[in-house]
């Protein structure tokens, strides 16, 4: 019985972790090439409820998945025009993107379900193996299997010391004759692209719905899961997988009411082993040296 709990929790905490461990993969390749996009948590929510009307509409998870990583890159686009393209201040454009989304998704959600007030009941991504909590989908299995090869992209491969020198010595990167900024560019796209996945892994992985504010907060927290896991993807996979296992604990918990807690007192654990793990292994982080930082080429 006790293994059989402990297979089931680590099955769900891969579930959970899908999400996080995408969007924190896409905002760990924005970083490395020099780029801070907080604007996650509103990719994320786009490409949620993308995911939850493109799958109840046609009846396909994978449709719905594919234009729901569509519009994460169309949004991301949006940012890098701002944050790369004209070289306005990227946090505060991405905090625009998150206001932006959270506004347009609501707006858009209620719309379609006539005020809100139609229960709607999307398609599920089928399990690979396995069934209720226990289930594999093909989303997270490819989020797993993503993160070896973003280790090897970025550590074993000349593009990867491209995308190393771009946030560290963008200046050395250009004088090699790499364009900076569009290079910069392409990877805001593939980060839009990975958190359109991540939000329809929520919406038709976990929730199988759409509610309005649904990420709650998880595309913050992605940033977290970057700086824990000190910019490597493997590290990323180990965070995620921490945090999601807390989140898990919280909810089972919660259901079994154990130690009759107040809920919002177990909602806030995932939070608070965020800025616990920030506190504590923060600080000794490196980040990329020209983080944020715009580049203009000559």
């Amino acid at each position: 019985m006790t293994a059989l709990f402990i297979f089931s929790f680590f099955i769900q905490s891969l579930t959970y972790a899908t999400p996080l461990l995408l969007a924190s993969l896409g905002e760990l390749f924005s970083e490395r090439v020099g780029v801070i996009n907080i604007g996650l948590e509103g990719l994320l929510l786009i490409g949620a409820l993308t995911a939850v009307i493109v799958s109840t509409t046609t009846g396909s998870p994978a449709i719905g998945i594919l234009a729901a990583m569509t519009t994460g890159m169309i949004t991301a686009a949006l940012f890098a025009l701002f944050g790369v393209g004209m070289r306005r201040d990227q946090v505060i454009v991405g905090t625009t993107i998150n206001f932006l989304a959270l506004g347009l998704t609501g707006v858009l959600y209620r719309a379609w379900t006539a005020g809100g007030t139609k229960a709607v009941s999307a398609p599920t991504i089928p399990p690979l193996f396995g069934n209720g909590g226990t289930a594999v989908n093909a989303v997270t299995l490819g989020a797993l299997l993503l993160v070896p090869v973003a280790h090897w992209l970025l550590f074993r491969t000349r593009l990867g010391v491209t995308l190393r020198a771009a946030g560290e010595v963008p200046e050395a990167a250009a004088a090699a004759g790499t364009s900076v900024n569009r290079l910069r560019v392409l990877v805001c796209m593939v980060t839009g692209g990975l958190c359109g996945i991540g939000g329809a892994s929520l919406a038709i992985g976990i929730s199988n719905t759409f509610t309005e504010g649904m990420t709650g907060g998880r595309g913050f927290i992605a940033l977290a899961v970057v700086i824990f896991g000190r910019w490597t993807p493997f590290g990323a996979l180990g965070a995620a997988l921490l945090f999601a296992a807390a989140d898990v604990a919280q909810a089972r918990m919660q259901a079994a009411g154990v130690f009759r807690i107040p809920y919002p007192i177990f909602l806030a654990v995932p939070y608070v082993l965020t800025l616990l793990a920030l506190a504590i292994r923060g600080g000794r982080a490196k980040a990329p040296a020209a983080l944020g930082q715009p580049f203009e080429q000559g």
